[in-house]
């Protein structure tokens, strides 16, 4: 049958069309990511504004439409950091419910650290024991370790992302050297807190956006069609540069440098590269390999188990 998942960020919201075999795996037709910002100004406010839940709404009953016209029969709503964020997630879900017909699920962290995790690694080959995600999305980071068959060992959900480092400590760009150390001095603080169990012979792996985004500016390329997905991979050297080059670059330089990848975006993405470069530098990992599978893909597979049983 053919399915569509949407995963609903705190900047992003991403619609996946997927074909789900019998035996349950899955292979996607379609996908399509639009900048929203649900979260915005929610680290500040602990709410989902009226703004923001408008667009949401509308970018939900479009990705219903191209989901329909691919032959989806069923479309499945996994809402994430904002979304659980938020002190009024009643009237979130309800104007959802109302404004579109649609289920809106808020996943909890474990369910998102699990998803993620299977969805990233379904299309990388080669791995075996025990490996690491990374996710950096809009308002959170997720960490979760776990063994190639899927099973999690740890996970956790660090509460900073690039929308909420941004607003928080990037009022204009390039940040001042003051605001990058902040910015840095958070990050660590919430790794050592976390006790996160990386270290330089664990392999990481970047779900989807940041170190996908980050290997297209690199490559100069706009869509993943153009690179070989399963044997992409960041180096640390190469993080660290870009990590300067960005946190020295107004939004319009970050922008020029690639204009499709960069739409809609540029003002976030140095913080989310800041993050990356600093959880690589704190655990001497070497390097990162990348995913361009999610959570998306993850709750696709999670519905084809559901639907095994």
């Amino acid at each position: 049958m053919t399915i569509a998942t949407i995963d609903v960020g705190t900047n992003t919201v991403f619609l996946l069309v997927a074909r789900i075999a019998e035996d349950g795996s899955v292979t996607p037709v379609h996908e399509v990511k639009s900048i929203v910002r649900v979260g915005e100004g929610v680290d500040a406010t602990k709410r989902v504004g009226e703004a923001a839940i408008r667009r949401l709404c509308t970018t939900l009953l479009e990705y219903e439409h191209i989901a329909k016209t691919f032959g989806a029969t069923r479309i499945v709503v996994g809402a994430t950091s904002a979304s659980r964020d938020a002190a009024n997630q009643a009237e979130l879900i309800a104007e959802v419910q109302r404004e579109t017909g649609l289920q809106y699920e808020i996943l909890s962290g474990e369910a998102e650290a699990k998803w993620t995790f299977r969805g990233a690694i379904s299309i990388l080959t080669g791995l075996e024991g025990t490996c690491a995600v990374l996710d950096i999305g809009g308002g959170s980071t997720e960490i979760v370790v776990g063994e190639a068959t899927g099973e999690l060992t740890y996970h956790r959900s660090l509460n900073v992302g690039a929308l909420r480092l941004t607003e928080r400590f990037f009022p204009a760009l390039p940040p001042r050297p003051a605001e990058v150390e902040l910015a840095e001095a958070l990050i660590v603080r919430l790794l050592d807190e976390a006790d996160c169990p990386l270290h330089d012979t664990l392999p990481l792996i970047g779900a989807a956006e940041t170190t996908g985004a980050l290997a297209l500016v690199r490559a100069g390329v706009a869509s993943w069609s153009a690179l070989d997905a399963p044997t992409v991979v960041l180096s640390a050297d190469e993080v660290h540069h870009w990590r300067i080059r960005l946190l020295q670059a107004t939004a319009h330089e970050v922008l020029a440098l690639n204009p499709v990848v960069m739409k809609d975006r540029a003002d976030v993405f140095p913080a989310s590269v800041l993050i990356l470069d600093t959880v690589m530098q704190q655990f001497g990992l070497p390097e990162c390999r990348v995913s361009p599978r999610g959570l998306r893909h993850g709750l696709a597979l999670r519905f084809a188990a559901q639907s095994s049983k």
